[in-house]
């Protein structure tokens, strides 16, 4: 099986560079709507010119529109979309379910690729995808060998998989750590990656390590080629759309030739690779299953090599490159009475035809004959085709002028040229966003979820009506539960649940337990109402944390789905599949013992999850109670208090705080200054 190599276009130097070093396909971003927000990009007209470019070389063009897309930015998601479908892109990244919603019923026939940022890490996720028409899924890049493995082999969408460049600590489409700290959202393609930046480990206050603890190595899976091609990936993707032509030119390059070659990689192009790019050398770390310190930079963020590139890195980088050559034939035919004809054809059935204007004339002295003419057809230097085969019959004793020949030669050249460049415009259907008037909910209810059996007895005792809380958790209660629904892990695994109710983290889980009572958790990154219709079979939905509540009631206004938001809680930042604790050789044995500290001094609790995952949770608790009417005007169903490292008297004193103020509508207790944060309520993200 041949795999697709596909490189990453940044600026139209990267995406020269890619096609010509080797690439079967390129993703860039346009104006709007791309996770790369400082790349260069492109406009429409850019992409048009690019796109004919790439479809000459048979390279497949996929534009990222993989932001999560807010309420009012969906109609011109929807008037995007029919642009890019009129330049006749390839396919569409998507991390939006409502986007795909949107593209899916305005251009039927565009090709939907399922973003990374959906943190797809199991066959069932591929399986919801494939139900809501992707053809190809970008895995997250966390999975190990065997994990792929089992998905290809059962999915019938494409996998697509990442094998080289920059890995986030966190999964990808989780990471609120910039978003909450500094008003940049990854989702929204302004990651500003306060990863990058120097942390301390601290146990009550003391220094026990310091470092880069959240900045991992860059990934290189090229020694894995042949493992990659065996379990069944259809295309393997290189990171860095933020990255120089010569980059691009220089790893993609490498990647060609041990694709079509095989064999083990050589040193010197192992040389080459860490030249380009690395931090203190590479990682596969996720692939191979060995995590751990080897995995992290923790001595430097940023790239340790010298950027060499080798000169045929640079030729291919340059802007006149010419040097990806398309293999071709070439029919010429010359006769006494009829002008010069030339048919070039490719190995895909692509024919370029071109006649003379002049009859050809008796020679007197030298007569043109077979090989003088095919010498002249030959002359494809600066075209991008070069001729393996030729059929040239010229009868004996004319004679034509060589500007002719070089005519002729020229237009059959540009009419193939014309020819492979040739797609069919997709349709597109007149599709109405859809809005409803939403009534205004009666009563606003508290819902809790909770991270212990104490906050468990809490919530319990203090007559939640709704409370999430983990299997474990539930199972280790000794006392009557009520109003239970469990929470399923949040990077998705198989669990025996019993509850009637989920509280499902990704499209995964829906997928699993979708005939159980469905309730859904902010990590499906809920941004419009077009993502909230998509799980309005769902019992309720938790919108997104990074939306404000201008957004939030725009989205309300639109949908009559069960609607709650996070009203108080430390918001988890980052969740890891690598514990940042153990790469440093600590461990704090799902104790809770650990923070890091950044330079401002804020210390940001680390709480051991499920299978050893590690989740980075905020500095401070977001606190609305003495805001509360703020909240009850959006049209919301419910407000989630989520409790992580509070006590029972802790916890009972917010449930307290929050029912006070909503049954007796009177604004709650404002706590001390700098003890909380009000989230994104009032700034939103950009």
């Amino acid at each position: 099986m041949r795999m697709e190599l596909l490189a990453p276009a940044g600026n139209k130097l990267a995406l020269h560079a890619a096609v010509q070093s080797g690439a079967d396909a390129v993703y860039l971003g346009g104006p709007i709507f791309g996770a790369r927000h400082s790349a260069e990009n492109f406009t429409i007209d850019e992409m048009k010119r690019w796109v004919d470019y790439c479809h000459l070389y048979g390279v497949d063009v996929h534009v990222a529109v993989n932001t999560l897309i807010k309420e009012r930015e969906l109609s011109r998601l929807q008037e995007y979309v029919k642009e890019l479908n009129n330049i006749c892109v390839d396919a569409l990244i998507v991390q939006d379910l409502g986007a795909a919603e949107v593209i899916k019923n305005t251009v039927p026939d565009m090709v939907l690729h399922g973003s990374t940022q959906m943190t797809v890490t199991s066959l069932e996720g591929v399986k919801y995808l494939e139900n809501k028409g992707f053809s190809r899924v970008v895995l997250a890049r966390e999975l190990n060998e065997k994990e792929i493995e089992h998905i290809c082999k059962g999915a019938k969408a494409e996998i697509e998989v990442f094998v080289h460049g920059a890995i986030c600590m966190c999964y990808s489409g989780q990471c609120l750590m910039s978003s909450v700290l500094g008003g940049r959202s990854g989702n929204r393609g302004r990651c500003a990656q306060p990863c990058r930046l120097p942390y301390e480990l601290t146990e009550k206050g003391k220094i026990i390590e310091k470092g880069y603890a959240l900045s991992p190595k860059d990934m290189a899976l090229i020694d894995e080629l042949d493992k990659l091609r065996k379990i069944g990936v259809s295309s393997l993707k290189i990171e860095g759309r933020l990255k120089r032509a010569e980059y691009v030119s220089a790893v993609v390059g490498i990647y060609r030739k041990y694709l079509d070659m095989g064999g083990k990689v050589s040193k010197s192009d192992m040389t080459e690779l860490k030249d380009a790019f690395s931090r203190t050398g590479f990682t596969s770390g996720y692939f191979t299953g060995n995590l751990g310190k080897n995995m992290m930079s923790h001595d430097t963020p940023g790239n340790s090599s010298e950027n060499k590139f080798t000169d045929e890195a640079k030729k291919r980088a340059a802007e006149n490159a010419n040097i990806r050559k398309i293999p071709v034939n070439i029919i010429a035919s010359l006769k006494k009475d009829s002008p010069l004809e030339v048919t070039i054809y490719d190995n895909e059935g692509h024919y370029g035809y071109g006649i003379g204007e002049e009859i050809p004339q008796t020679a007197i002295n030298k007569p043109l004959d077979e090989k003088l003419l095919a010498s002249k057809l030959l002359k494809l230097g600066l075209t991008p085709f070069e001729c393996d085969e030729y059929e040239v019959f010229c009868e004996s004793g004319i004679i034509i002028p060589v500007k002719e020949i070089n005519a002729v030669r020229r237009i059959a050249a540009e009419n193939l040229i014309n020819e492979r460049q040739r797609r069919e415009v997709g349709h597109i259907t007149e599709y109405r966003i859809k809005t409803e008037v939403r009534k205004k909910p009666k009563n606003i209810i508290l819902t809790a979820e909770v991270s212990n059996v104490e906050q468990l007895k809490c919530a319990v005792e203090n007559g939640i009506e709704i409370i999430y809380a983990p299997k474990d958790i539930i199972k280790d209660a000794d006392f009557p539960l009520k109003n239970v629904v469990t929470k399923a892990v949040e990077i998705f695994r198989e669990e025996k649940i019993e509850t009637d109710g989920v509280l499902v983290s990704s499209p995964a889980a829906a997928y699993k337990y979708k005939n159980k009572k469905l309730y859904g958790d902010f990590r499906l990154n809920i941004f419009n109402s077009q993502t909230a219709d998509t799980f309005k079979d769902f019992e309720k939905i938790t919108l997104s944390p990074e939306l404000n509540l201008h957004e939030i009631k725009e989205l309300c206004d639109n949908t009559n789905c069960d609607i709650e938001v996070i009203g108080y809680g430390r918001i988890p930042l980052m969740i890891m599949k690598n514990c940042p604790v153990k790469a440093m050789g600590k461990c704090q044995n799902g104790k809770n013992l650990y923070k890091l500290r950044d330079r401002k001094n804020e210390e940001f609790p680390l709480m051991c999850g499920d299978n050893c995952m590690m989740k980075l949770l905020n500095s401070k608790p977001v606190y609305m109670a003495d805001k509360i009417s703020d909240l009850v005007n959006l049209k919301i169903n419910s407000i989630r208090l989520i409790f992580t490292v509070e006590n029972f008297l802790q916890c009972d004193k917010i449930i307290k705080v929050y029912k006070n103020a909503l049954e007796n509508n009177i604004q709650g207790d404002e706590l001390e200054n700098n003890t909380f944060t009000r989230g994104h309520f009032y700034r939103g993200v950009l």
